[in-house]
C-alpha cells in the first residue's frame, strides 16, 4: 500500500500479472483526489485549447474565443501562437495543488500528472513531434523556488528536454494585465538562434492564463528564426 501525494491517504493497487513482475507502476495518487481534478473534453478554441462548453456565447468568434481574436487582430502578436493545448481546468482542487507544486516547493508533486499530461501529448503531437522547450525562470526565481516547474513538466515527456530559451532577471508578472506585460522589455532571449532557426517549438509550461507568457517566448523564438510556436500547459485558467 502506497500513499497519495496530495492527501497521503492509502492508494489502492490493483493486482494482476504486472505488479506480480514488478512491472507495475505506482500511481501517485488515489481516486478521490484524482477525481476532483476537471480534465478539458469536447470542443474548444482552435487557437488557446479553452473549452466552448465554459465560453459564452458573446465571447465567442467563430472558431476563437474573444481573448484569441484579440491576438490575432493585433498585428503585433498576429500568428506568433499557432495553437495551445491544456489538459486541466483551474478549478480549486487544481489551484490547491498549484501553490503546494510552485510556492512550497514540493517539486515530487509533479509525478501525480505524469499518465494525464502524457496521454494529451501523445494525443496531440506524437505524429508530428516538435523541438519541446520549457518556459525558463530567472535565475533568481529558479534560486528562490529551487526549480523549474515547467522543466519539470517537460521531464515527464522527454527526459532530456531542450533549454533553448533563457529568461533575464524581472519583477513578478502574474499581478500586471495583459497589455502592460506585452508592453514591458521582453525578457526572454534565445542563447543560440541557429539551434531554433526553421523548427518547430513546443513551449511546457504550467498553467495558461492570458496567453502573454507564451506568446512573449514564441515572439523571441520567432525572431530568432524559429518556424511555428505551439504551447502545451498542465492547466488552462
Amino acid at each position: 500500500m502506497k500513499n497519495c501525494l496530495i492527501c497521503h491517504g492509502d492508494v489502492s493497487t490493483l493486482f494482476g500479472w504486472d505488479s506480480f513482475l514488478g512491472l507495475q507502476q505506482h500511481t501517485p495518487i488515489c481516486e478521490k483526489c484524482e477525481s476532483a481534478f476537471q480534465k478539458i473534453t469536447g470542443e474548444l478554441c482552435r487557437i488557446c485549447g479553452r473549452e466552448w462548453a465554459m465560453v459564452a456565447p458573446e465571447n465567442r468568434v467563430e472558431d476563437l474565443c474573444s481573448d484569441c481574436f484579440r491576438w490575432e487582430e493585433d498585428p503585433s502578436t498576429a500568428g506568433l501562437l499557432q495553437q495551445n493545448r491544456s489538459v486541466y481546468h483551474y478549478n480549486d482542487h487544481m489551484k490547491e495543488v498549484l501553490a503546494i507544486y510552485k510556492f512550497r516547493g514540493d517539486a515530487v508533486l509533479v509525478q501525480v500528472f505524469r499518465k494525464a499530461f502524457h496521454q494529451t501529448f501523445e494525443a496531440t503531437w506524437s505524429k508530428d513531434l516538435p523541438i519541446l522547450v520549457p518556459i525558463p525562470l530567472s535565475t533568481d526565481r529558479k534560486y528562490e523556488r529551487g526549480f523549474n516547474q515547467s522543466l519539470l513538466l517537460a521531464e515527464l515527456l522527454l527526459g532530456n528536454p531542450e533549454e533553448l530559451l533563457s529568461k533575464t532577471n524581472s519583477e513578478k508578472q502574474s499581478k500586471k494585465a495583459r497589455k502592460e506585460r506585452m508592453e514591458r522589455e521582453n525578457t526572454f532571449y534565445v542563447p543560440d538562434p541557429e539551434a531554433v532557426k526553421d523548427k518547430r517549438i513546443l513551449l511546457i509550461d504550467d498553467i495558461y492564463t492570458t496567453g502573454t507568457t507564451v506568446r512573449m517566448a514564441a515572439k523571441v523564438l520567432k525572431d530568432a528564426g524559429a518556424k511555428d510556436i505551439y504551447s502545451y500547459t498542465l492547466v488552462r485558467s
